[in-house]
């Protein structure tokens, strides 16, 4: 069984910007930690996350990300248990991120 982590992280290239605004983000989080992994010169992978079994105890750090999405014309990847939920476009959840939050959040 996967870990019980909501993953959130940018899907286009990455740089100090986006770096520098989800760390904040995640110190906002309580139980919130952030990552910065630099692939090689031409890959990097930023993003937050936060252990949790319960996906509607991560709206916290959902919403800090979005305002992080809305803020950078960011487009986020979410994961929970390592499946892939959907994306956060431009601060707004997808039609997949919808469907699995439910009624989770209401905007994002």
């Amino acid at each position: 069984m996967a870990d019980a982590y909501l993953v959130l992280f940018v899907a286009d290239p990455a740089d100090d910007e986006h770096a520098d605004a989800l760390r904040a983000a995640a110190r906002s989080v309580p139980g919130a930690g952030f990552f910065d992994d630099p692939m090689g010169e031409t890959e990097r992978t930023v993003g937050a996350y936060l252990k949790t079994e319960d996906l509607g105890a991560g709206r916290p750090l959902l919403r800090a990300v979005a305002r992080v999405s809305a803020a950078l014309a960011a487009r986020i990847e979410v994961q929970h248990r390592e499946a892939v939920l959907g994306f956060i476009v431009d601060g707004d959840p997808d039609a997949a991120l919808t469907q699995a939050l439910g009624d989770i959040p209401d905007r994002l």
